[in-house]
């Protein structure tokens, strides 16, 4: 008895390793700025990068029929700087818009022109859900 349970102790935190080496993996920065992002107006935003160029395509948590924008930029030393324009919802707004890059999970703004945009930081996938919604 005391052999078997032993062995179920092992197993068990065998597990919780391999779990936690699982929450490690699925959180790590990706290794560039493309890719599916999340800000904290509750849109996901899909970025493209070639070059120096950044692309994206914003939409609300409604799947875009709230709001959904386009965005052209270009990254210089950690700093995107660009254009953005409501193509979609009931929104109709445009300006500009000077993001500050950390790594490569997270964006915040720093600059902005024009009304209607209300995403301040930008995350990936829910790692680090701080960033996005920190505790003021």
């Amino acid at each position: 008895m005391l052999k078997h349970l032993a062995g179920s102790i092992a197993i068990l935190g065998l597990s919780w390793a391999l779990a936690s080496a699982d929450v490690q993996a699925i959180c790590a920065s990706p290794p560039t700025l493309g890719g599916l992002w999340r800000a904290n107006d509750g849109g996901t935003y899909q970025v493209r990068i070639t070059g120096t160029n950044v692309f994206w395509t914003g939409k609300s948590a409604d799947n875009g029929r709230s709001w959904t924008n386009v965005f052209k930029g270009t990254l210089k030393g950690g700093i995107i700087t660009g254009e953005w324009a409501d193509v979609g919802g009931r929104n109709r707004g445009s300006g500009t818009l000077t993001l500050r890059v950390s790594g490569t999970d997270f964006m915040q703004r720093i600059g902005a022109t024009g009304s209607g945009f209300a995403g301040t930081r930008w995350g990936r996938g829910g790692c680090n859900d701080t960033q996005l919604n920190p505790v003021e």
